[in-house]
């Protein structure tokens, strides 16, 4: 008995082999649950939006969370905070089962176009990834915000290559229901669901379409609700603060050099730790797959393409925040595990996949993180070290440990100050 993988065009032969697949998927979630657990006690908020999380708690009580609201995020923790758990634990758990079903998932469609080894490992190296790891202990939406992109990004792809209108279905569902987790999904991910709409006949299309649009319409129904009572309307946040913060640091309002060069290199900084070793493969692996395409898979590139550059523009040319790079990296993992399966025959695709996935480990687990300011005779690699450690490197095991220091060496706007810093 086989069974054929549509999506990859490869035959996997045998109910040993498929028992096999799912004993690797859940050793990968079982192994990511494990190394996550030693540091959930860190130090506690890691950010200020955790704070404005926990006081949601029990809506709808006063609402202080900024727009747009994040009202399935406050929902989902209030859930587990009413059965018993203590406040911050109630989201933080929601978190950790992202960041182990993240990864999961990126396993399973890595394994649609690319082999089991280099799939599994690849994976692993999302799942140790230090933004993955980071974010995966924390009270924030970004983990779970990520995860449910990637569950949108595959089911849009799903349905391409299958051409099964359900999948399409299930991706505008999950999408219109994600935007009340984080908006700003609609952004990223709306192209690439309106393009497969596109691709069905017109029935499925506008059928998917109009699921999405009532996922839309009850988000913004909560948020009205949330924000429009009379008991919250004095204290409310306005929605006009959050964009400001926005294109407060946009290349609209700051120009090339402090808006979109600044991006920029706010972006190579996070791609570059985010992938770690795995960064020195990128570029060639993009190059690879632009040069040479995806093959006779010719929606695969759409979808790369579409995954890829919204949420790159927006980050170019808008505002740029670690956790927004959740949805991107695994875009990136796939690039890499297609260009291993063309450059390498073999084992050594494994090989090489499975050097990324340890170095990444490591990284995060070994960095000596540090809040010492250096004295006034430091050297230059000193010095680099302290602006490393307080913008980026804090997403280490020892950064996390400490993260309630990070404020001695961290200030906005103390490196590349511009007029956003002083408004």
């Amino acid at each position: 008995m086989t069974a054929l993988d549509v999506t990859s065009g490869r035959t996997d032969v045998g109910a040993a082999h498929r028992r096999r697949v799912w004993v690797r998927l859940f050793g990968l979630g079982l192994l990511l649950l494990a190394i996550r657990i030693p540091l959930l006690g860190h130090p506690t908020p890691v950010d200020v939006d955790e704070t404005a999380f926990i006081g949601g708690l029990g809506f709808p009580a006063e609402y202080p969370v900024h727009h747009p609201g994040y009202p399935l995020w406050v929902g989902m923790g209030t859930v587990l905070h009413t059965a018993g758990l203590e406040s911050y634990t109630a989201y933080q758990l929601w978190s950790l089962a992202a960041s182990v079903a993240g990864p999961m998932l990126l396993y399973r469609g890595l394994r649609w176009v690319v082999d089991d080894g280099p799939a599994w490992w690849l994976a692993l190296a999302f799942g140790v990834n230090p933004l993955v790891w980071f974010q995966g202990t924390t009270a924030l939406s970004y983990m779970a915000g990520g995860t449910v992109g990637l569950l949108v990004v595959g089911l849009c792809y799903r349905g391409l290559v299958t051409g099964r209108g359900a999948a399409l279905y299930w991706a505008a569902g999950v999408l219109g229901v994600g935007v009340s987790l984080r908006a700003d999904l609609l952004i990223y991910l709306g192209p690439m669901v309106a393009y497969a709409a596109w691709r069905f006949r017109w029935r499925r299309g506008a059928t998917a379409m109009g699921v999405l649009a009532a996922g839309v319409c009850v988000f913004l129904a909560m948020t009205s609700y949330l924000y429009g009572r009379g008991d919250v309307a004095a204290v409310r946040p306005d929605i006009g603060h959050t964009v400001d913060v926005v294109l407060g640091t946009s290349v609209f309002k700051l120009g090339f050099v402090d808006g979109l060069l600044r991006n920029l290199v706010k972006m190579v900084l996070n791609v570059g730790w985010d992938y770690g070793a795995g960064v020195l493969l990128l570029p060639p692996a993009v190059w690879a797959v632009v040069r040479r395409g995806c093959g006779e898979n010719v929606e695969l590139g759409k979808v790369l393409l579409l995954w890829s550059v919204p949420i790159s523009v927006f980050l170019a040319t808008m505002h740029v925040v670690q956790g927004y790079f959740l949805l991107l990296l695994p875009a990136g993992y796939c690039v890499i595990g297609i260009a291993l399966q063309g450059w390498f025959k073999g084992r050594s695709a494994v090989r090489v996949a499975a050097i990324v996935a340890m170095l990444s480990f490591a990284q995060f687990v070994c960095y000596p993180w540090s809040p010492e300011l250096p004295g006034p005779d430091a050297g230059a690699a000193v010095r680099f070290k302290r602006l490393l450690d307080a913008k980026i490197a804090f997403q280490s095991a020892s950064g996390l440990r400490q993260i309630d220091r990070r404020g001695e060496i961290h200030y906005q706007g103390d490196t590349w100050p511009t007029k956003a810093h002083g408004e």
